[in-house]
């Protein structure tokens, strides 16, 4: 018990420094037994691996919009609830505004104006003619109306920036009838995912009223460890646990930057199956699908997750020589809960170290040298 107690203590050292590892461990076998070492031989990988890590369903930039209350008022009337599909253009909502009166008079005395301009502008051009008044009074009469005329067409843009279409502008042209509410419309078709607001609230100018969502694309963002981003690659399948589709998307996007908390880099996959039966906000399990094979001719295998060990940057495992237990580098390709798959020169027949692996590293440690 005293020499497995010495290696479960040294068991720390493996980690630290950097020691430069021996290949190969004088371990007999009645020490083996004794430290409860087990071996397993390697499985070859069926031509792909899995990375297992956490994801978010979110909606692509550009795929979703607030339905604003333009100008301040009084919120009349909500028309559609959470969840309900819409289409672009529909009502959603009424909001009595003071301020939407005012932009309505506003545009009505800017028209009219630039009736007015418009006809002193012709008489004045006939007068000219007629040799009646001075170039310089036509002049003036000119600028004025190419004044009045753009002030209609700021008025009229500020009313549709407040949600007046362009039919019922003319409307108001034509009829010189202010509209009594203002409508707040659907932005775009799709889904009302979030409300704001509730009737008969005071709303501020841009306040929202309504979240409007296109669900017919949605993005997961997964958090993939660096270590395990070099077997990502766009294109590859992924499946989300939970959906009834077995591959609900494909990798898109590879992210450039570590988060400093996590260590785990954002890839993106969108969602392009039908039926993937997921929705904004969720977080998932999900699996990227990996056909990677190894580096050159080097094999894939799959073994326990356990049998990894790990120094610094790289990956080691653990096989069975004749004079003890040796050393072997790998690269991991992917992983998923139970397995790890490992790209390396290994064979069927070789035995990888799948129990006290703890021992195993102690030993290691005492059996190395440090670096000169």
């Amino acid at each position: 018990m005293t020499y497995i107690t010495a290696l479960m203590t040294a068991a720390c050292l493996v980690m630290a420094g950097s020691p430069a590892f021996a290949e190969e461990l004088e371990i007999t076998g009645a020490q083996i037994r004794n430290l409860g070492i087990e071996f397993a031989p390697p499985v070859p990988a069926p031509g792909h691996a899995t990375i297992e890590a956490t994801a978010t369903v979110v909606v692509p930039p550009g795929k979703e919009a607030f339905a604003s209350a333009m100008e301040s008022g009084l919120l009349a009337g909500l028309h559609v609830s959470v969840g309900e599909k819409v289409v672009r253009g529909q009502s959603l909502a009424v909001l009595q505004s003071p301020g939407f009166l005012a932009l309505q008079r506003e545009f009505l005395d800017a028209l009219n104006e630039n009736l007015l301009a418009d006809s002193e502008l012709i008489r004045d051009r006939q007068l000219f003619h007629e040799g009646i008044i001075a170039g310089r009074r036509l002049q003036e009469t000119t600028t004025r109306a190419k004044i009045a005329a753009a002030s209609v067409n700021e008025h009229r843009q500020l009313l549709q920036i407040a949600g007046l279409s362009d039919r019922e502008i003319r409307v108001l042209e034509t009829n010189q009838t202010l509209h009594p509410e203002l409508v707040i419309r659907a932005p775009f078709d799709g889904v009302v995912i979030e409300r704001f607001a509730v009737a008969g609230e005071r709303l501020d100018t841009m306040s929202p009223v309504y979240r409007i969502a296109d669900l017919s694309t949605l993005w997961l963002e997964i958090d993939v460890p660096q270590e395990r981003l070099a077997g990502v690659r766009p294109g590859m399948k992924v499946s989300v646990a939970g959906s009834p589709v077995e591959f609900a998307g494909n990798v898109t996007t590879i992210g450039h930057s570590v988060d400093p908390g996590t260590q785990a880099v954002t890839v993106r996959a969108a969602l392009i199956e039908e039926g993937h039966g997921l929705g904004p906000g969720q977080f998932v399990s999900a699996r990227i699908l990996s056909n990677y094979v190894g580096a050159g001719s080097t094999p894939v295998w799959r073994i326990p997750a356990a049998a990894v060990t790990r120094s610094g940057e790289n990956h080691f495992i653990f096989v069975r020589v004749s004079r003890g237990i040796g050393v072997r580098a790998v690269s991991i390709v992917g992983s998923d809960s139970k397995s790890a798959f490992v790209s390396a020169n290994l064979d069927a027949t070789d035995e990888i170290a799948i129990e006290g692996i703890t021992a195993i590293k102690a030993l290691w440690s005492t059996q190395s040298e440090p670096n000169s």
